[in-house]
């Protein structure tokens, strides 16, 4: 067995995804077998976001994600990615009402508005059928659609151990010196 672990600590952007896609393909060709991701984030962009967690679906070998901090925002869908997750005893995750930034833009017109509207309503729906997919296992379903919409809501590590969206809250490990490659961003 070949594990590697890739470490990532920031915001969820176009560049960040990018390199930990790069870290997840050098580590595939590096022979591994077992790939880890250990994050916390405060998440960000939500195109670059569901493209990572779909591109993390897509990897041939298991997956396991660890909270070792925070989770937040669209970092939760990515996290949900991992066929067995954990996280750290004193973490969380954050489910809030999704939103964009609008850069330089000076003026929209309503088309546009009416067109950002559709697409904040079509990510929440898909971040909520992610989460519902991912808990099943916990044989109770969680519905966060109102904490995408409306209040935002905190997961302790306990409280996602519950509602499924880890399957144990425990200390992350890193294997001896020697045993395992690292990744990070």
């Amino acid at each position: 067995m070949s594990l590697h672990i890739v470490h990532f600590i920031g915001p969820i952007n176009h560049n960040s995804a990018c390199t930990i896609r790069n870290c997840c393909l050098q580590a595939l060709q590096n022979g591994a077998t077992e790939l880890e991701l250990h994050m916390s984030t405060e998440g960000g962009n939500m195109t670059a976001g569901f493209a990572l967690y779909f591109f993390l679906k897509s990897l041939p070998l298991p997956l396991i994600t660890h909270n070792i901090g925070s989770v937040e925002s669209v970092g939760v869908v990515i996290f949900l990615a991992g066929q067995k997750r954990y996280a750290c005893p004193g973490t969380r995750f954050l489910i809030h009402p999704l939103h964009w930034g609008f850069g330089n833009l000076v003026a929209a017109d309503h088309a546009r508005v009416s067109e950002w509207r559709d697409c904040l309503d079509f990510d929440a729906e898909r971040y909520a059928t992610v989460f519902v997919e991912a808990t099943r296992e916990a044989g109770r379903e969680t519905d966060i659609r109102c904490n995408l919409t409306g209040n935002a809501r905190i997961f302790t590590a306990e409280e996602a151990l519950e509602a499924g969206i880890i399957h144990e809250a425990i200390q992350a490990r890193l294997p001896s010196v020697g045993s395992t490659c690292h990744w990070w961003n």
